[in-house]
């Protein structure tokens, strides 16, 4: 990774590479991340973890790849409570956007359906649908130069 260059990490989303250090204490040199869309925050990550999950973000082709393959993304199936608590962590820690899309989708799907049926969505569903939408519209968002905000209505413009 170099300085200056958009990354994915598992947790903090799209961070931008502003540096190397060290840290007290600890062995090895660590990057220095700052997450685009979490206000006055700074990750440290070690250099060579295979631990922490960090990737490129993905390229403006691969966006528009993944944004037309939306509609096929078949919902996920969870076998209970417990199921969907294990697989959702895996897949936010993943950092995978085809997994964090069929996440995203099933979700919103189940939180539309229980809306229709004046029932709530359980707090640990919102959360899992917040970080998922963060991880995965932010992630688009820098590949294809749009602001966070504006990436539903790009998906949605592009499915129509």
């Amino acid at each position: 990774m170099t300085e200056g260059q958009l990354i994915m990490h598992e947790t903090a989303g799209v961070c931008r590479v502003t540096g190397e250090t060290s840290l007290d204490g600890l062995e090895g040199l660590y990057y220095v991340l700052t997450p685009l869309y979490m206000n006055d925050a700074t990750f440290y990550t070690p250099k060579d973890s295979q631990r922490v999950k960090i990737r490129p973000v993905m390229s403006a082709e691969e966006a528009k790849v993944l944004i037309g393959r939306l509609p096929d993304v078949p919902p996920l199936v969870f076998e209970g409570a417990n199921d969907q608590k294990l697989r959702c962590a895996t897949i936010l820690k993943s950092g995978d956007s085809y997994l964090l899309a069929q996440l995203t989708k099933t979700l919103y799907q189940d939180q539309q359906r229980r809306s229709r049926q004046n029932r709530r969505s359980a707090m640990a569903d919102t959360t899992a649908l917040k970080k998922a939408e963060m991880l995965l519209f932010g992630e688009l968002a820098s590949a294809l130069g749009l602001e966070y905000g504006d990436v539903l209505g790009y998906i949605e413009a592009h499915l129509k």
